[in-house]
């Protein structure tokens, strides 16, 4: 079995170099014998785990580094191999990330204290190193997809752990792909009927949408009297995102998009064009994620019309954009960064939101909460005057805003102007809102600001300078 495995696995990776699939072989074979003799849940042996949660990162062409420790990422938890020898063998990046991915000794601690000091090393890693985080989620979406050997109830806490903290750290490194597997079986398994329940309601409602898709293509090719290169597709959104639109009580129309890919970031505007010359433009209901770029990921613009009283949803992008929405972080990776380059890739990703939450807990279970709160919630994206982009988790107020920006004008603060009209300093933000904070000569800080203050780095930074 582990030779036709391997040879798959090969296969799959062969975007490799030949002395890259060299490492790769020994890494299959290292791993297999520190594994020889273990059995999963369902049977098998041990290997196909660690070869399955590889083959996920060969359909996003990972380098050989994050593919080796995909391979090794249990051996130190599970075998008597030391973190030592795979340093010794496969060098001090692997051995980071197996280190990071390695769980702590359980000993006498509670299973809440244990999970929440595991989830801590990992993302305090994460932090020198994005890959460990990634080889996490490829490893929770194969758990997944083999969860029906659990038992019931550890079914039902491991898949709202999976919806609640890994969903959107997959959806923060824009795997989008694996983020919505997972949000699928997570859903499938938490919430059965409900699950049917909106599988039902998409498939009812595919063939009017269907329709509406074939009458905007026909309308949008006559009007492109330019030939303009287009392609027009559509999507229903996955099960577990469209409940949730649900019960956020918006339409079923949310539940459909469709999408325009043009050749050129300037076609996407022409096709923008088109679409409003053809449809009733809503307003209020267009973001330009292209001219105001709010993800690392996701360069597109993003308009709603009405159809004959129905609401639809475009989305416009570049044929070059939907590829790097398609691989997400990877796209940053896949090239010779040296370890500097990655660290700076992953405090991108992960900011300072991290340290800034150690700064005001030493409680694994205090940060855990913290962190799934501030790193992994909803974003809104705010501006400055000149119209530089903020992201903000949602909630934020203006003194968030202003310690993101600039933590010593903060602390000056005497009042701000959101969209032109003066607010107080609790005033809690609306995506797209345009912050001037006015400032003062002297330090305003006071201790009421902590009630307010939502983000980590504000509160460490206000906490600091009442010390001070």
């Amino acid at each position: 079995m582990i030779c036709k495995m391997r040879d798959i696995l090969l296969k799959k990776a062969d975007y490799l170099d030949l002395k890259e699939q060299e490492l790769l072989v020994n890494a299959i074979e290292y791993a297999d014998r520190a594994h020889l003799g273990q059995k999963r849940g369902t049977g098998e042996p041990y290997i196909i785990h660690p070869i399955s949660v590889c083959e996920i990162l060969t359909v996003y062409k990972a380098d050989i580094t994050t593919l080796i420790s995909a391979l090794l990422h249990d051996v130190v938890e599970d075998t008597n191999v030391s973190l030592s020898e795979i340093e010794n063998i496969f060098g001090s990046n692997v051995a980071l990330i197996v280190d990071g991915l390695t769980k702590v000794d359980k000993g006498s601690l509670e299973k809440d204290e244990y999970s929440a000091i595991n989830t801590e090393k990992l993302l305090s890693t994460s932090v020198i190193d994005i890959r460990v985080a990634i080889v996490k989620i490829a490893d929770r979406l194969h758990n997944m997809r083999t969860l029906s050997v659990k038992r019931a109830e550890k079914k039902a806490s491991y898949a709202n752990e999976t919806l609640v903290f890994f969903s959107p750290l997959s959806e923060k490194l824009g795997l989008y792909k694996i983020q919505e597997e997972l949000e699928e079986l997570g859903f499938k398994y938490l919430n059965p009927s409900q699950y049917k329940r909106i599988s039902k309601i998409l498939d009812n409602y595919t063939n009017i949408f269907i329709n509406i898709v074939n009458w905007a293509s026909k309308k949008l090719m006559q009007r492109n009297i330019n030939a303009m290169p287009i392609k027009i597709t559509w999507r229903k959104e996955p099960i577990y995102k469209s409940y949730s639109l649900l019960q956020e009580d918006n339409s079923l129309s949310e539940l459909y998009r469709i999408e325009v890919i043009t050749d050129s970031t300037l076609n996407c505007y022409t096709a923008l064009g088109l679409i409003h010359g053809l449809f009733d433009p809503i307003p209020n209901q267009f973001n330009d994620n292209i001219a105001i770029k709010k993800s690392l990921y996701s360069n597109q613009l993003i308009t709603k019309v009405l159809f004959e009283g129905i609401e639809v949803k475009f989305e416009i992008k570049a044929k070059s954009s939907k590829k790097f929405v398609d691989t997400g972080i990877f796209n940053l990776l896949n090239k010779k960064l040296s370890n500097e380059d990655i660290k700076a890739i992953s405090n991108v990703i992960l900011k300072d939101s991290i340290k800034a939450v150690k700064s005001i807990t030493n409680n694994p279970i205090e940060f855990y909460d913290l962190i799934t709160y501030e790193l992994l919630q909803k974003e809104i994206t705010v501006l400055t005057p000149k119209m530089d982009v903020i992201l903000l988790p949602e909630g934020s107020t203006v003194i968030d805003f202003a310690f993101h920006l600039n933590t010593t004008l903060a602390k000056k603060m005497s009042y701000a102007r959101v969209n032109g009209e003066t607010k107080d300093l609790n005033f809690v933000l609306s995506n797209m809102d345009i912050v001037e904070v006015i400032t003062s000569n002297n330090i305003t800080v006071n201790s009421n600001w902590l009630n307010h203050a939502l983000t980590s780095k504000a509160q460490q930074e206000i906490n600091t300078s009442l010390l001070d």
